[in-house]
Order: structure tokens, then C-alpha cells, then sequence
């Protein structure tokens, strides 16, 4: 990706730079992060992992599902300052040719809209399966 952006023609202006460069980097923290948890828990068994977080004696079980959501986390926000850099670069290339910008900048917006939706629906469920429920907590 880092290199895409590097030869992109024109030049992307300065924001769509550097939120994708943090795009990048934000993307190869995760990968590091995916690579680091099999390696580290290979030898824990599913007994052990129960112990570990019991009763928080060695590792708080909230830190843990952190932790461990963290990748999911990283490339979400890696997404949205790509999507950012994407909506900066079509404004600030098309600014001589707007029908360029419409052919440009309509599918972004659909996908924008369409990322918002899931997300509101997604939180949706999640207040009816709270309040059918209560309070959702791990089972250990």
C-alpha cells in the first residue's frame, strides 16, 4: 500500500498522505499483533487460559478480550482514515472536473452510508439482545 501511495499520480495533497501512511502503519501493527497471539498462546490449553483469567488473579479477563480484539480494532481505524485519505484525494484532484468528482466520490458515499447503517443496525441488536438478556458478560 505504502508504495501505491508513494507513486499515486497526481501527487495526493498532504492530508490524504499521511492518514494513509497511518493507514499503513496501523495495518502492519495489527499484522504484527495477529502474528504474535498464536505464537505466544500455542502452548496454553484451554484449562490453563480458564485459571489465567479466573477471578483476575493473573490477567484481568476485560484486558484480555482487549487485547484480543485489538486487530479487529486496528483495522477499523485503519479503514476509516483510509476512506478519509480516498474522500481527500478525490475533493483535491477534481476540483477543475466535477463530473469526475460525482463518478468518484458517489460510490465512496454509498459505502460510507452503507459502513453507518451495518454499524447502527449492529448497535441496535445489540441494545435488544441487552435489554432481552441483561448486561452481556464472558463466561468463564
Amino acid at each position: 500500500m505504502s508504495a501505491a501511495i508513494l507513486t499515486i499520480s497526481p501527487p495526493a495533497p498532504p492530508l490524504a498522505f499521511s492518514v494513509w501512511l497511518g493507514a499503513a502503519g496501523l495495518s502492519a501493527c495489527g499484522l504484527f499483533i495477529v502474528q504474535y497471539f498464536p505464537i505466544q498462546a500455542f502452548s496454553i490449553s484451554d484449562k490453563d487460559m480458564v485459571n489465567l483469567v479466573k477471578d483476575n488473579n493473573y490477567i484481568s479477563s476485560a484486558l484480555l478480550a482487549i487485547a484480543v480484539a485489538s486487530p479487529v480494532i486496528i483495522t477499523l481505524w485503519s479503514s476509516i482514515l483510509f476512506a478519509i485519505g480516498i474522500a481527500d484525494y478525490i475533493i483535491q484532484n477534481t476540483r477543475d472536473e466535477p463530473r469526475f468528482m460525482l463518478l468518484s466520490l458517489v460510490p465512496v458515499t454509498i459505502g460510507f452510508m452503507a459502513s453507518a447503517t451495518v454499524m447502527i443496525i449492529g448497535s441496535i441488536i445489540g441494545q435488544r439482545i441487552e435489554a432481552h438478556v441483561g448486561v452481556l458478560s464472558p463466561v468463564f
